[in-house]
């Protein structure tokens, strides 16, 4: 890989690190979005209405997708005493 993009990926995650609050609060909003879709989607199975079955499955993808981040920030922010050693 290229130096700077290593650079940038160290920064992005020093950054991630110093925050840890705002990691908890993206991970709990992405899993919470991403458990009420999964809800929604069982409460309406038996509708079998494909635009409403597409519709949850997004916002449940987008939750996943918002609440990574949250994860990886907070697994950062346990591990930085050994991954930024100098």
């Amino acid at each position: 890989m290229n130096n700077q993009i290593k650079e940038d990926i160290i920064s992005r995650l020093k950054e991630m690190s110093e925050n840890p609050t705002v990691q908890i609060k993206r991970l709990a909003i992405g899993t919470l979005l991403s458990l009420l879709a999964m809800l929604a989607l069982v409460l309406t199975s038996d509708l079998e209405l494909q635009w409403l079955f597409y519709i949850l499955s997004i916002i449940l993808v987008v939750g996943v997708v918002y609440a990574i981040p949250g994860y990886i920030g907070i697994w950062v922010w346990r591990m930085k005493d050994t991954l930024f050693k100098k």
